[in-house]
């Protein structure tokens, strides 16, 4: 993953608040995937998706901190 990352080398803070920014859309997205207002019907980003970005963005900060880790995000299919 790390060689496609596309947050390796963003400062700590923009990494941070981007991963705050993910965690809030993943807690969106498992309210309700898609709704309706005023007639027209709006989707939200897909889970799958923000999972792999937030794995990302954990390993960018990871390396901006000088850490390695060794952790393995989980995605559901099927919901």
């Amino acid at each position: 993953m790390a060689t496609n990352n596309p947050f390796l080398g963003v400062d700590a803070g923009t990494l941070n608040t981007l991963r705050t920014s993910v965690v809030n859309a993943i807690s969106a997205v498992l309210l309700n995937q898609s709704y309706s207002l005023n007639g027209k019907s709006v989707t939200r980003a897909n889970l799958n998706d923000l999972n792999q970005m937030l794995g990302q963005l954990q390993s960018a900060i990871d390396a901006a901190n000088n850490q390695t880790t060794n952790v393995s995000y989980v995605s559901f299919n099927g919901f």
